[in-house]
């Protein structure tokens, strides 16, 4: 999957991937109107969010980590590779999404610790993230919030947090 500039992130939270699955099966169902959600456009749960959670873990940020699962598209995606070059089916779920990914609970756990208090120092610590330059830090610092209100509701109602990503 390539992350461009103008994708949209999503997160929500979610009893399990049946749930998260129903809701995709029907071609209109969108995550983000099923469950509750916070958008987060070019947030990728990858780099970027990860960041936010090294910054509140007072950690540096390092690249790698416990890969998110995939959930969504399901079935077999397709890999080209250089040794057996192959047509892509620009039609493929995994080429036109969207694609959901299922956070490690570690990750929930730590965005439920944040405290508004922490909100500037946090936003500060974020923003300097090559990401996140064009936002402003009032945005950021109100997308903290709310991640850190949805983490916590999961958490409170033992769900987990999933990231829907479209183009």
């Amino acid at each position: 999957m390539i992350l461009d500039l103008d994708l949209q992130t999503d997160y929500f939270r979610a009893a399990d991937e049946t749930a998260v699955r129903t809701v995709l099966a029907d071609k209109e169902g969108k995550p983000a109107e099923a469950f509750e959600s916070v958008r987060a456009r070019r947030i990728d749960p990858t780099t970027v969010l990860r960041r936010l959670v090294a910054a509140v873990e007072i950690k540096e940020f390092e690249a790698g980590g416990t890969p998110d699962r995939s959930v969504w598209p399901t079935g077999p995606q397709p890999w080209v590779t250089e040794d057996e070059p192959t047509e892509v089916d620009r039609e493929n779920p995994w080429m036109t999404g969207p694609w959901v990914v299922e956070l490690s609970d570690e990750t929930r756990d730590v965005l439920a610790t944040i405290e508004r208090k922490r909100l500037p120092e946090l936003a500060a610590r974020w923003a300097r993230a090559e990401e996140l330059r064009p936002l402003a830090t009032a945005e950021l610092v109100q997308l903290i919030h709310r991640l850190g209100v949805l983490a916590r509701r999961a958490q409170k109602a033992e769900q987990h947090l999933y990231c829907c990503l479209s183009g």
